[in-house]
């Protein structure tokens, strides 16, 4: 029986030690689980947006139209590309892990165009009613990770995607950052 006891809280350790192991450094960074063969953490394209704002050709010539407002990320695709088809695990480091993450961690899935990625923020029309939130969400399942991380499972869906963590306690934001990723069966995944 000791020997049994032995080995489960050897067991829980070396667990609880790997679990943290695939943390990211710092609080607000992202990082994909491959988890296949053995299991490697893969970092993000962490990407600084661009808002950008667009009036259409009704509006310009007939005063007739919608302003919109989008945050753009240069490229048209990220350099963390995934394997099209396996579920996706991010985990995502926090000050802590015991408020809902579906409150401030945004999973984005973003319009690709030849030189960017895009996502709508806001809308205006001619008329002036507001429409925000635009952005497309992708669902996920989050569960607490480690010390004071979230880890989320996204099904496998093609697309460019970005990972918005906001501040929980809605004090200061910093600089608008996107950690970024990719699916698509036609490329490989990054090693």
């Amino acid at each position: 029986m000791k020997k049994f006891v032995l080995v489960a809280l050897m067991l829980f350790i070396y667990l609880a030690g790997m679990a943290q192991s695939f943390e990211p450094k710092w609080v607000g960074e992202v990082v994909v689980l491959q988890c296949e063969n053995d299991t490697v953490s893969i970092p993000t394209e962490k990407a600084n947006v661009q808002i950008k704002i667009s009036k259409s050709a009704g509006l310009l010539l007939v005063g007739i139209g919608n302003v919109r407002q989008k945050v753009s990320i240069k490229g048209p695709k990220s350099t963390t590309q995934l394997k099209y088809g396996n579920p996706i695990h991010l985990v995502v480091k926090c000050k802590d892990n015991e408020s809902d993450p579906s409150s401030f961690i945004q999973v984005v899935k973003f319009e690709e165009k030849k030189k960017e990625r895009k996502a709508e923020i806001a809308s205006v029309n001619w008329v002036g009613n507001i429409s925000e939130g635009n952005m497309v969400f992708v669902p996920y399942e989050a569960d607490s990770y480690g010390k004071s991380s979230y880890i989320l499972k996204i099904e496998p869906v093609e697309g460019e995607f970005g990972v918005r963590v906001l501040n929980p306690n809605d004090k200061d934001e910093k600089v608008a950052l996107f950690y970024c990723f990719g699916v698509h069966p036609e490329t490989e995944a990054i090693e």
